[in-house]
Order: C-alpha cells, then structure tokens, then sequence
C-alpha cells in the first residue's frame, strides 16, 4: 500500500501566496479558507511512515502544528501564556562599568517568587547577631580598615561634610557626604560582581576624560580599577562641570 503526496497539488497554493499581496484581510481570509479546506479534504496529509511492514501515520499532533504555523504565517497571529509573557524579558542593552553591568529591559521585570527554603534561609540569617558598623569613620579609617587605598573625590571633602565612610563587605567602601538638608552617597567598590537592571533611559557621556553613565538617577564611572556609584538626594543634580570637578579631583591621600 503506497500513499505519496503529490507535490504537484498544491502549485495553485503556491502561487497564490507567492503572489498576493497581504495588506488586505480578504486576501487573508481567502487563503485561510482555501488552506482550511485543503486540510479537511485530506489533500493536506501527514506522512506515513514504515513500521513493521504496516503504513502507521504520525501524530496527529504534527499536522495542527503546521497548520497553526501557516496561520501564524498568514495572520501574524502570535500568543504566549501569562506565565511564558512573564518570562520573556527583552533586553535592549547592557553597559559594562567597572564591576557594574547595567542591563536596560524595555519593561518592567516580573517579582521573584521565593520559595519556603529561601525564606527560612532568609530569617535565620536574620536572626543571627548583626555586627554594628563602626561610627564616625574618616577616609583613612576605612582605608586602614579594608586595605584598600581607595581614591576619594577631594572636591566632595571641600564643598560638603564628611558624614562617615561605611565598610560594605569586602569590596566596597559607602562614603556619605551632607550640608544643610543635602545628603550624598558614593559607593566605591573594586572586584566582585555587582547589577542594576532598569526600563528607563541610560545615557552616556565623556566628562572630564571619563566615561559617565546615568540610570535609575544613579551617576557611575570608572577610575583607576574602582567602580563609583553616585546616590544623590540634593534640591538639585550636579551638572557636568560639577561632575567633572568631582571625577578630576579623585585622590588616595
């Protein structure tokens, strides 16, 4: 018993797709129906296979997977569950700097579950005794304390009040600045692996003869293998010339 699809059958079809113009959705619809009616006819087969002397066709599966692809073809009809469109993240870019990447989504990235483990992880740690941060720290007190002869803007120490430097972990130094109401925050860190993601617009400029990246109201460079990270919560941003004077004045003493 012999069943072979002629190809020749379906030069009509052919034809048709090849030579329509599908901007319009009669012209869709005719090949939808007149595709629909090859299928149901049996024109359209799945293939047989050979099996133990005995014809078998294959899963039927296979042929409404084809036919959904001709109709995505046809239509650009394309959908996902709720739980895939929360999966797929599209990424528009990412920036290196330094030990920082920053990685731009073009929307909103889905919350993470946490599962019961994580959670009682969570807690113990939680629980165990915090080692206090020690007060009141200079420059040289966190240098000492970290061995890291990190560079610290000196404009920053001229133009506004140390606060204190926080040791965060062992590769980053949290250095806080204050006059009046204004309060800053620069993070200093060299080595590890750090990362912000962001659907907002991140910009890049040379200031200074430094790369400068803004995302998430952020400020980040690079300077001499340290990574700087720029909180500030001012009346107003710092504008270039400001950020310039900042990156230029970068000192270790």
């Amino acid at each position: 018993m012999n069943n072979k699809q002629n190809t020749g059958e379906f030069s009509e079809l052919a034809d048709l797709l090849a030579n329509t113009e599908m901007d319009g959705s009669a012209y869709r619809e005719r090949i939808f129906n007149r595709l629909k009616s090859k299928l149901e006819s049996g024109a359209i087969q799945a293939n047989y296979i050979q099996g133990s002397g005995i014809h078998m066709k294959k899963n039927k599966w296979k042929a409404v997977a084809v036919s959904a692809a001709a109709v995505i073809c046809l239509c650009g009809i394309f959908s996902t569950t709720s739980y895939a469109q929360d999966m797929i993240q599209s990424i528009l870019a990412r920036f290196q700097v330094g030990n920082m990447v920053i990685t731009q989504y073009d929307k909103e990235l889905p919350a993470a579950e946490v599962n019961k483990g994580a959670a009682q992880e969570q807690s113990a740690r939680s629980e165990r005794p915090q080692r206090e941060a020690p007060k009141n720290m200079s420059l040289q007190d966190a240098r000492k304390a970290t061995g890291i002869a990190f560079p610290a803007p000196a404009w920053l120490s001229e133009h506004y009040q140390l606060a204190n430097c926080v040791v965060q972990g062992d590769h980053m130094i949290e250095v806080q600045y204050k006059k009046d109401s204004e309060f800053m925050s620069l993070l200093i860190s060299k080595g590890g692996n750090n990362g912000i993601g962001t659907t907002g617009e991140v910009k890049k400029e040379a200031i200074g003869g430094t790369t400068v990246y803004f995302a998430n109201g952020i400020v980040l460079w690079e300077h001499d293998g340290f990574t700087y990270e720029l909180y500030q919560m001012t009346e107003k941003d710092f504008d270039n010339e400001t950020l310039g004077k900042i990156i230029t004045s970068l000192s270790s003493k």
